[in-house]
């Protein structure tokens, strides 16, 4: 039986190139999924027979399915745009009647809640992923919104665009030195926006799960908040780094936007859900100075689903999940991801 990977996404060439690539010198079998591709016909003149192609639209679920069926399965399914891989897709591609049933779901990159765990661990599906593949990207970009929004950049390009001369218009900005950054969240890419934002002379406070003590802070070098209220009450800047879980669903509403600081701004690059978009989209149109300005590039529906209140929305910076998206990230994730699936077929043949 052979082991092969259905390639559902990846980069567009010359990255998709290399992840193919070291696919093949690993010599493993792959098939690539060519829909989200606009070139088709340069891709599979450049690998003509050296892989196998197909065109499945991941957001189908049944489509998806039938053609998971009719191809007599495989061993993973590798993707980075966070597919939704739901529980009825898992038990049929991993149906023991298949000639390849399903083995693991490979993602490139950190975030796996748009996979159903529990359905995978039940048919017993491994998950892969690349947790810190993307921590510096990230990092960059928070650092980024964080300098970029607390100068009221946007609102004087603006404004100049429009031929009004708007200087003393706003309150003067604060410099780094003056600006305290709070983290909620204190994994790999929270640590790595610390790092770069103390790096500039920011004052960093964080705050985190039960495991997060005054040890575990002291040995990062943070500064610890036990609440979240306490950190909102205090930060300039507020930018999110947990995984979407049943107690981070919905943990930015009502309540917090009021907890944040006068002239604060809010940063999410975790996962849509754990910031209310309607109930933000509300309290800025209802209490427009209260937060100066919010960077969301995570939402709840995106893709071809996006639709978020948070649009046209003024001092709202909207980005389509591309905090990550840098090529140092994409090149490092999709090797790793490339490289555990190679590992993952030398056990399994072991086995």
């Amino acid at each position: 039986m052979a082991f092969t990977t259905l390639i559902l996404d990846a980069p567009s060439p010359p990255l998709l190139f290399e992840e193919v690539d070291r696919f093949l010198e690993l010599g493993l079998v792959v098939t690539l999924n060519l829909y989200y591709f606009t070139d088709k016909n340069s891709i599979r003149k450049h690998y003509g027979e050296r892989i196998r192609y197909t065109e499945i639209n991941g957001h189908d679920r049944q489509a998806f399915i039938d053609a998971v069926t009719e191809a007599g399965g495989y061993s993973v399914f590798k993707t980075r745009l966070n597919i939704p891989i739901e529980s009825k897709l898992i038990r049929a591609a991993a149906s023991p009647t298949l000639p390849t049933p399903l083995r693991a779901i490979a993602q490139a990159g950190s975030g796996v809640n748009h996979i159903d765990r529990q359905e995978a661990e039940r048919c017993g599906v491994t998950i892969l992923n690349t947790p810190a593949s993307n921590a510096v990207a990230v990092a960059e970009y928070v650092v980024a919104q964080t300098l970029f929004l607390s100068r009221d950049l946007d609102h004087y390009n603006a404004e100049t665009h429009s031929g009004r001369w708007s200087k003393g218009t706003l309150a003067p900005s604060l410099e780094f030195c003056e600006l305290t950054l709070g983290v909620v969240g204190t994994g790999s890419i929270a640590q790595e926006v610390a790092r770069k934002a103390g790096s500039l002379g920011i004052r960093v406070i964080a705050t985190g799960s039960e495991r997060f003590t005054e040890q575990v802070a002291r040995s990062l070098g943070l500064e610890r908040r036990e609440t979240l209220e306490q950190l909102l009450g205090e930060a300039d800047v507020v930018s999110i780094h947990v995984p979407l879980t049943p107690l981070t669903r919905g943990l930015f509403g009502l309540t917090e936007f009021r907890q944040m600081r006068q002239g604060s701004i809010l940063i999410n690059t975790a996962r849509g859900d754990i910031v209310d978009e309607a109930q933000l989209a509300s309290f800025m149109t209802a209490f427009p100075r209260h937060i100066k300005a919010v960077a969301i590039d995570t939402f709840a529906q995106e893709k071809d689903r996006f639709n978020s209140p948070l649009a046209g929305i003024r001092n709202a910076q909207l980005t389509p999940h591309i905090a990550g998206n840098t090529t140092k990230a994409i090149r490092k994730a999709s090797r790793q991801i490339v490289d555990k699936i190679h590992a993952l077929s030398l056990a399994t043949n072991v086995h």
